[in-house]
């Protein structure tokens, strides 16, 4: 097992360190203090997930590439939020909605490093975030630890911790854009996926949550695994606004997510303490920016399966909220799983 840092570069007053964690057999992966960013997740030699070279372009371009996604993953559909009969009121930089944690969510601070650890069988590190009270318009100050973990097993784990001193909702979450192809330039859609869910949430025109419905019967069916493209039929009412998959799946009691590429042979297994995965295609990634490794951006060429508790969950009656309070603490974690199905 190996742990390096290296100097990435400058943010504002800060810089910019980037983390890499190697198990000295298949996997290393490459963590930024901004925004607790994955910027490469090497597995047997090639790199599975889009990321950025520099910080302008993760500052500027709002891809979301890998970062930790919060104080609330996903959008809030209101403009003000009432908790313990205080109303705040939230960012809006998606239309009326907050999406992400707002404009300067977490995606975009410069994270404190916590520790490191070696032993035997992992190399890890923990990066350290203090949100202060009604950044983004959210009560309370949080503090927030990410702890990113990798085994000799070939797995990466994440695992959030947060405290806070006002009652206050929190729901974090990782939002790379993984493709196990060897080549970036090769898109997703051949992927086969599998989730075990028997019900989405399905959305109105600004992606907002209306109701659970059933997969049965469904392009959402994906208890048994099938190419993403196979039912993913553009002129259906589901898809009109978010051009593909852009939805809430909840989670079985197994919670099994699984993604494998032919091409490559590689698959990736997920396990998750969340009750919610949100699957995205990149059906609206920005055309030809420049990916770490040279390639080009374009649509279909990522996919996120972003483990978290429900979305929009303060404003739907028929979710439980996503509330925590001083005396409790907020710890979730997701497991990722890489395997050559040759080996």
């Amino acid at each position: 097992m190996d742990y390096r840092e290296t100097y990435f570069g400058k943010y504002k007053n800060y810089p910019i360190r980037e983390y890499i964690l190697d198990n000295d057999k298949n996997l290393i992966v490459k963590i930024l203090s901004l925004g607790g960013t994955i910027r490469e997740i090497n597995y047997k030699g090639k790199n599975r997930v889009l990321g950025f070279n520099n910080v302008d372009d993760y500052i500027n371009l709002r891809t979301y590439f890998g970062a930790i996604v919060g104080r609330v993953a996903g959008r809030i559909s209101s403009r003000l939020i009432r908790i313990d009969g205080v109303d705040y009121k939230l960012n809006q930089n998606e239309g009326t909605t907050c999406l992400h944690g707002g404009q300067e969510g977490f995606s975009f601070k410069a994270w404190e490093f916590e520790e490191s650890k070696i032993s035997d069988n992992s190399v890890s590190v923990t990066l350290k975030y203090i949100s202060p009270n009604l950044e983004s318009g959210f009560p309370g100050e949080v503090t927030v630890f990410a702890k990113y973990t990798v085994y000799d097993d070939d797995s990466l784990s994440i695992e959030y911790f947060a405290k806070t001193n006002k009652a206050t909702p929190i729901t974090l979450t990782n939002h790379s854009y993984f493709n196990l192809n060897d080549d970036l330039n090769e898109d997703i859609l051949d992927h086969f996926l599998k989730i075990d869910a028997d019900s989405y949430l399905k959305l109105d025109e600004k992606s907002i949550p209306v109701k659970a419905v059933s997969v049965e019967n469904t392009p959402f069916d994906f208890k048994r695994a099938k190419m993403i493209k196979s039912d993913m039929d553009l002129f259906l009412e589901d898809f009109k606004y978010t051009k593909g998959y852009d939805h809430p799946f909840i989670l079985n009691v197994e919670k099994c997510i699984e993604l494998y590429s032919e091409k490559s042979g590689i698959s990736l297994n997920i396990e998750t303490t969340e009750p919610v995965v949100v699957l995205y295609c990149s059906n609206k990634l920005e055309k030809d920016l420049l990916l770490s490794n040279g390639e080009k951006t374009f649509n279909y060429q990522g996919v996120c399966l972003e483990t978290q508790w429900y979305p929009d969950a303060l404003n739907q009656d028929f979710l439980p909220d996503n509330i925590l309070k001083p005396e409790g603490e907020y710890y979730s974690k997701t497991i990722y799983r890489f395997k050559n199905i040759s080996d």
